[in-house]
């Protein structure tokens, strides 16, 4: 079967189906993190960060940790995507049929995230993070996308 837009003919799905699932373990065993160890790991993080935070006008420590916050979560959600378009790629490549449904299963990933950290103490479910996490997933498989067909038009040349 031959595949166009980049992707190989032939991908074999298992490997990219273990590395989703280490990646949701790591995103899911992230979450049972609690409060002060997560505010500790976001803290070094704007401690590293806060000269480039200084130099756009940013001096409030608060919305430091906020924008660290945030966009560790998107880009953990980048890579799920990219991961799971890796994923869906093969099972189409394998199978020769649509891996839609697949596809929305990866979307109840930000949910159930959120949800298990109702349970850990210091944390707390955000629907605006499930969104965060979403907008991710889309970007990260987007930009998977857009590498594989300008790699496939490097090598057609």
């Amino acid at each position: 079967m031959t595949r166009v837009h980049g992707d190989s003919a032939r991908r074999p799905a298992l490997p990219w189906a273990v590395a989703l699932a280490l990646w949701i373990a790591f995103i899911w065993g992230h979450s049972l993190v609690q409060g002060p160890q997560s505010s500790a790991e976001s803290g070094a993080v704007v401690g590293l960060l806060r000269p480039l935070f200084e130099a756009v006008g940013v001096a409030d420590t608060d919305v430091m940790s906020l924008v660290v916050r945030k966009c560790a979560h998107f880009s953990e959600y980048a890579v799920l995507g990219a991961i799971s378009r890796g994923l869906l790629v093969a099972r189409r490549a394998e199978s020769g049929r649509p891996a839609l449904p697949a596809g929305l299963l990866v979307a109840l990933v930000p949910a159930i995230d959120e949800s298990i950290q109702l349970f850990v103490p210091g944390r707390s479910g955000s629907p605006v993070d499930v969104c965060i996490d979403l907008a991710g997933v889309v970007a990260g498989a987007a930009l998977s996308w857009a590498l594989s067909r300008q790699l496939a038009r490097s090598r057609a040349r």
